[in-house]
């Protein structure tokens, strides 16, 4: 595969007001200077922004800027590109030049970034990439309303058959499906899915097929139907750079193969534990407060993959169990498990640091290596175990009700030995 992709054109939406879950996917990438687009590929996209060639932090940077003040004004391509090509021109980058691979795995390459080819696809992937993260935000947030998504037929003029294949499937949200297949597809993929109620979904299917107007003037028949198709077996893809090979299922480029909102999600963990290692306790903790009072962290409790959620900062215990950190973390499926358990929602994670810093110590017995407290949540007391994990950080082992009676008998037995 060549180092820069075909051509694509971008995706305009001048005027449009751009949701702040667009911005924060994008803001919340770190710097990746690269000389291939295949150094940072499918899911690391989520993690890293960077332009092929643009080895410079100067240049990375300006292409960041210019991008971000597009995404937030809600400019189209023509308009970035004026700004973007006064910013390289300063820069000294306008026209042909020769770019050195730092990691010297490859030949000394020529770039041009005045040619409009490699902006259009720049400004393309970065701006799509965006908004697919920002839609299957607002998707995870307004899923139980509308539960089902619908695959649309793309408007291009020159569809490719393999997306074709994929208009009209309904499946829930959570299907699996979508964790490949949530569109763009490949470079210059202009298909989308529409969220719909369960209502529209069984009417659609009642209906069987649809004829609706193609963008070449031509009626196309859409069929409404349930279960994805078979496109046969995967493809081996192997990254020439890294020499890791991925399996790309049929009709996909290698590359968008994954779900941005997904990847932006398991890259929210990633940062946040980064930052909270780094930082002071009052900034570890207001930093989970915003976590957890946002919507990422429904976002978060549904990862498919296990991830570990930063809910409160435990300065002492983790003193007295010899922890690396003093971040206590909960595993995604042990607080969606309890959460459904206990009758309480995805907020109850907010009252994990209350417990922390005002229960009351309780024997615990699984050793030396565990700490539990009781406190309260609302009218009701919860019992919070917390352990130390293999490789040294606290954890959540369990959050659940508490018997006021039982507690007050821990008290007494605590004062009668202390006496």
């Amino acid at each position: 595969m060549a180092d820069e992709p075909p051509i694509a054109a971008p995706a305009p939406r001048k005027g449009f007001a751009t949701p702040p879950e667009v911005l924060r996917y994008f803001r919340e990438k770190r710097q990746a200077p690269r000389f291939s687009w295949l150094d940072v590929f499918a899911e690391e996209h989520a993690r890293a922004f960077t332009v092929a060639k643009a080895v410079e932090t100067e240049l990375l940077d300006a292409f960041r800027t210019s991008i971000d003040g597009a995404l937030e004004r809600g400019e189209g391509f023509e308009t970035w590109k004026k700004q973007i090509e006064a910013d390289i021109r300063r820069l000294g980058w306008w026209g042909p030049r020769e770019v050195k691979d730092p990691e010297l795995r490859d030949r000394t390459r020529k770039v041009d970034f005045s040619r409009p080819r490699r902006l259009r696809t720049i400004f393309w992937s970065n701006m799509n990439a965006a908004r697919a993260a920002g839609q299957w935000d607002r998707i995870q947030r307004t899923k139980k309303a509308l539960p089902f998504l619908l695959y649309v037929r793309t408007t291009a003029s020159d569809p490719r058959p393999e997306h074709l294949r994929w208009a009209g499937i309904i499946l829930h949200a959570d299907d699996p499906f979508w964790r490949t297949h949530f569109p763009p597809n490949g470079w210059g993929c202009k298909c989308t899915v529409r969220q719909i109620t369960r209502r529209e979904g069984d009417a659609l299917l009642a209906k069987g097929e649809q004829r609706l107007p193609g963008p070449d003037g031509q009626d196309a028949v859409v069929s409404y139907r349930s279960k994805a198709p078979d496109d046969g077996p995967p493809k081996t893809f192997r990254n020439r750079r890294t020499g890791a090979t991925a399996k790309i299922p049929a009709g996909l480029d290698p590359g968008w193969h994954t779900n941005p909102g997904l990847a932006r999600a398991e890259t929210l963990t990633d940062k946040l534990a980064e930052t909270l290692a780094a930082s002071d306790e009052p900034t570890a903790r207001a930093q989970i407060a915003s976590m957890i009072a946002s919507t990422d962290l429904g976002v978060l409790a549904k990862l498919p993959e296990r991830a570990r959620l930063p809910v409160a900062v435990a300065s002492q215990v983790a003193e007295e169990l010899g922890a690396k950190s003093a971040i206590v973390s909960m595993s995604n499926d042990t607080l969606v498990a309890k959460m459904a358990r206990h009758g309480f929602g995805l907020e109850a994670a907010a009252h994990v640091q209350t417990i922390v810093d005002e229960g009351e110590p309780t024997p615990d017995r699984s050793g030396a290596s565990a700490r539990s407290l009781v406190g309260s949540i609302g009218d009701q007391l919860w019992r919070l175990a917390l352990g130390l994990s293999r490789d040294g950080f606290l954890y959540v082992r369990t959050l659940h009700p508490f018997s006021p009676r039982r507690l007050a008998k821990i008290l007494r037995d605590r004062d009668d030995r202390e006496d």
